[in-house]
């Protein structure tokens, strides 16, 4: 594989999306806006079955637990599929770059580093619908484990990138940065590296798919995903 030439600036944060203030500041949401809103959710949506439906405490907690574990399926799947490119893992590119790429030249924004609460609703509304029409009543409780999976994900990921890595305890750190500075189409599990495991993406020792430039600050350049801030 032919290495992917990148600037990356970890000391400045990213270009404006939007002309407009109101869609600029829909972009920026911190993790507790999302980690309150799934929270509420599950618990409105795991008492109303526990009331309503069923109430086997351990019946409960295998569908949460599956739906939790799921999620790092899930995380796996979107991460090397939807923002990588399919045939050769690059984002710097079309919508992975909007969506994802942006997020590997400006690793340290700490305003970017969560899904918008918007799109991140719309996107969770969609795979209850998926589940409501797999599992019925039980997407109740087996959607509030995934949604509270994700929580997890986002947790871990803004804390590699906002805290440095413990002494005796920095696996998930060098795992991502793995990713984000020498294998990108390695390590696409952050909440976890058994999917990588299991389809052959762990890192290899020794190997670099990306050539990284660090540069200190980030100055407007064209076909950018700051050119968007031109149209609306």
């Amino acid at each position: 594989m032919e290495k992917l030439e990148v600037n990356v600036y970890p000391n400045s944060n990213s270009p404006q999306l939007f002309r407009n203030k109101i869609l600029e500041r829909l972009t920026k949401t911190h993790p507790i806006v999302i980690d309150i809103m799934y929270v509420t959710l599950s618990i409105i949506f795991i008492r109303h079955y526990y009331l309503h439906i069923n109430q086997s405490a351990g019946f409960i907690a295998m569908l949460f637990l599956t739906g939790f574990f799921s999620w790092t399926l899930a995380e796996y799947v979107m991460h090397r599929f939807l923002y990588h490119k399919i045939e050769d893992a690059t984002y710097n590119t079309g919508i992975q770059y909007l969506f994802h790429g942006i997020h590997h030249e400006f690793p340290n924004d700490q305003t970017r580093l969560v899904l918008p609460w918007i799109p991140s609703l719309g996107i969770a509304t969609l795979f209850y619908g998926v589940f409501y029409l797999l599992m019925g009543s039980h997407a109740f409780v087996f959607s509030s484990g995934f949604v509270l999976g994700y929580c997890a994900y986002m947790t871990i990921h803004y804390t590699i990138h906002k805290v440095a890595a413990p002494k005796n305890f920095d696996f998930w750190w060098r795992h991502h940065n793995i990713h984000h500075f020498q294998q990108h189409d390695r390590a696409f599990g952050v909440t976890t590296p058994i999917w990588d495991i299991v389809f052959g993406t762990m890192p290899e020792k020794h190997r670099q798919t990306v050539s990284v430039k660090l540069v200190r600050e980030h100055k407007k350049e064209k076909n950018t995903v700051s050119d968007l801030s031109d149209t609306f």
